[in-house]
């Protein structure tokens, strides 16, 4: 029997591209691209699991690995309001660094709590640049439009913000020793780094967790940026608590806010464009649709037999008590919900099962929580 040959004529099918949890975080290249062109997660096909065989030892993990509960476990992340505005500011913001290449400015995101979608919000405006070019330009891998990279925990000298740019870029920092322990390549990347960069035409640099800063690390990390940025034309997104603030005083630090160039005109403080990402606000008349409109986006993704559309948004207030407006709240709480009714075959999210699920994560229940409607 003779194989099957291939058309000639018909190009090569492009190789999937891996799962997001082998292809690394989006700190390194690879899992940076995989998110970016990872296509939509569908959902399976909407089989009840049959009941729980108490005599086969392997029925609880297979109902555990059941597709639908897997899809359940990863709901995926929603666009609130602030959002979806700061989506248009950054967009707005980006174009003055288009095909001119001119040099972005330092741009906060901020909030009031944590948990509220900050990191969401900096990786969607990288995704959603990358994806314009992609689009407008075509899928060249030669360039390298967006950097995503996390703040040391204790960064202390830029050399540690060159290796997190190297680790990005895929080098392998380290070599064993003659006791085959790992030793750092070089003490600086900082010049390989930049021409890296501006070979694979950087534009836009994202930066998480600001807040990790310490003090006596504010002016060496923003000295390191400010020449990032004259040298490659970056915008720079910078992410965290009190970003904004933190951002201010250490411009401010190296730009005196009140340096005058005469008595009557003294130098206002440097501005800090800022796109803030607050906790969502409880249904009210100053906001009667935020709170509905996020819940009615996890409401279309659930895939439960008995769900019905529109159901979620029924239990508004008691979602909000326990959840406090927070994303980082809402979303594993669904999530967690949603397995549940699958694992007991109740296959809707009811008061019963988000209690449930709240108290596996440690929320207060509706019960335990006053009330502010």
């Amino acid at each position: 029997m003779k194989a099957p040959v291939r058309d000639p004529q018909s190009p090569p099918a492009p190789p999937a591209p891996p799962a997001p949890d082998t292809a690394g975080p989006p700190t390194t290249l690879l899992g940076w691209r995989t998110r970016l062109r990872q296509p939509p997660a569908q959902p399976p096909p909407l089989v009840p699991l049959p009941p729980q065989d108490p005599s086969c030892a392997d029925s609880e993990e297979e109902r555990e690995n059941d597709p639908r509960v897997r899809y359940h476990a990863d709901l995926g992340l929603i666009e609130t309001t602030d959002i979806q505005r700061g989506l248009h500011l950054a967009r707005r913001m980006l174009r003055r660094n288009g095909e001119s290449r001119q040099i972005g400015p330092h741009i906060a995101i901020d909030s009031d709590y944590r948990g509220t979608g900050k990191r969401t919000l900096l990786h969607h405006i990288g995704m959603g640049h990358q994806g314009r070019r992609e689009k407008l330009h075509g899928i060249d891998d030669t360039h390298i439009p967006v950097v995503c990279i996390n703040a040391p925990p204790t960064p202390g000298t830029p050399a540690d913000w060159s290796a997190a740019l190297a680790t990005f870029l895929g080098w392998d920092l380290y070599r064993p020793d003659t006791d085959n322990r790992p030793v750092q390549r070089m003490k600086d990347f900082t010049g390989p780094a930049v021409h890296v960069m501006r070979t694979r035409h950087v534009e836009v640099c994202l930066v998480d967790g600001i807040d990790r800063l310490r003090t006596e690390d504010l002016q060496p990390t923003f000295d390191f940026f400010d020449y990032l940025a004259d040298e490659l034309s970056l915008t720079i997104f910078w992410s965290g608590i009190g970003s904004s603030d933190i951002l201010r005083e250490a411009r401010t630090a190296r730009f005196p806010a009140l340096r005058r160039t005469s008595d009557a005109a003294p130098l206002r403080q440097r501005a800090v464009p800022t796109l803030w990402v607050n906790r969502l606000p409880p249904r009210c008349p100053e906001h009667p649709d935020e709170w509905p409109r996020a819940l009615a986006s996890f409401d279309g993704r659930l895939h439960l037999c008995h769900h019905r559309p529109g159901s979620l948004l029924e239990l508004d207030e008691e979602l909000y008590e326990i959840t406090d407006g927070l994303m980082e709240n809402l979303t594993p709480l669904l999530s967690m919900a949603a397995q549940i009714s699958i694992l007991d075959s109740t296959e809707a999210i009811t008061p019963e099962v988000l209690h449930d699920a709240a108290r596996y994560l440690d929320l207060p229940t509706a019960e335990r929580h006053d009330t502010s409607w």
